[in-house]
């Protein structure tokens, strides 16, 4: 089954978009009116949401020695969970003149010490629809583990990251959904490669 949208952008009119703040992050606050499922408009309505430039993830995987490359990292945003160092996929934002290439090896090389081979397209999503403007496209990407270094730590200075490596087994990385895994990008990323990893062996092996 593939999912058609009854409306399209089309059937949206914003009538005012204010932007609130503007940082790392911006926030907006859009008046707008769409069609409803009953073919009339709704009323004007306001919208905050929260804008930042798409990112992309890489899962990395090494076939030949059936590996996965996960990052350990600090987040802020989870203070309040039990730990905020959370194990994630190697991730960054799109920045203008970018592909998702250009986004995918760039931030492999930076947070995980590794030279992306193949790039494959797995998936996109948006985060939290509900206030968040921004797509996350997610990729696989074929690398060595055999030149990994798990004892240096990455990511950059001046970007205050602080990145440990692990490097696990594919089937201790799909284990990993039983736990509690907090990334959603970890989630899904491994869930694809769960229903996937035989057919991208497949593909790569070719």
């Amino acid at each position: 089954m593939k999912f058609k949208p009854t409306y399209s952008k089309k059937d949206v009119e914003v009538l005012v978009d204010e932007c609130l703040y503007k940082g790392f992050f911006e926030m907006h606050k859009l008046t707008l009116k769409h069609k409803k499922f009953n073919g009339e408009w709704s009323q004007p309505m306001t919208r905050e949401m929260m804008v930042r430039n798409d990112a992309v993830c890489v899962l990395l995987f090494d076939p030949v020695a059936d590996k996965i490359l996960l990052i350990e990292q600090f987040r802020p945003t989870v203070l309040r969970s039990e730990s905020p160092w959370l194990l994630e996929l190697v991730a960054g934002m799109v920045e203008e003149g970018e592909s998702d290439e250009d986004v995918a090896r760039r931030e492999s090389f930076e947070e995980a010490g590794v030279t992306v081979k193949r790039l494959e397209y797995m998936f996109k999503f948006v985060p939290s629809p509900g206030g968040l403007v921004e797509y996350l496209r997610m990729y696989a990407g074929e690398f060595d583990s055999s030149l990994v270094d798990t004892t240096k730590v990455h990511g950059l200075d001046e970007e205050n990251e602080d990145i440990k490596l692990h490097l696990v087994s594919s089937d201790d990385a799909i284990a990993l959904l039983k736990n509690d895994v907090e990334n959603a990008s970890t989630i899904m990323g491994l869930q694809w490669f769960a229903l996937n990893k035989s057919d991208l062996v497949k593909r790569w092996s070719a």
